[in-house]
């Protein structure tokens, strides 16, 4: 399983190390390649399947159930919407970045 990032973005660089230190070799983490702006975060399934956004975050919750395990305080019926709402929170903190850096965020579109 292959996940994309924005290695420009520093929420995005903090989210991968996040999980590259949880989930180990499990997932190869890869840069965006040079021009192509990340929208979403895009997951490559091991059959070659391209998923975006919150399709990829429930695709890799799924592959790998230790993700929800970050919200291990949560019931288990809340841990499914906590990460949708992480998710959510992390996107609009991107535009944040970007806004202040003085760049629109087209990505985050």
């Amino acid at each position: 399983m292959k996940l994309y990032f924005d290695s420009n973005c520093p929420l995005c660089r903090s989210f991968v190390k996040l999980l590259q230190k949880h989930l180990g070799e499990q997932v190869d983490f890869l840069e965006m390649p040079e021009g192509e702006q990340a929208k979403d975060f895009k997951l490559e399934l091991p059959s070659g399947e391209l998923l975006h956004g919150k399709a990829a975050i429930d695709a890799l919750a799924k592959e790998i159930p230790r993700v929800r395990d970050f919200f291990w305080m949560l019931p288990e019926s809340y841990k499914d919407k906590a990460l949708h709402g992480t998710y959510a929170l992390g996107k609009f903190w991107r535009r944040i970045f970007y806004f202040l850096r003085g760049k629109r965020c087209n990505e985050c579109d």
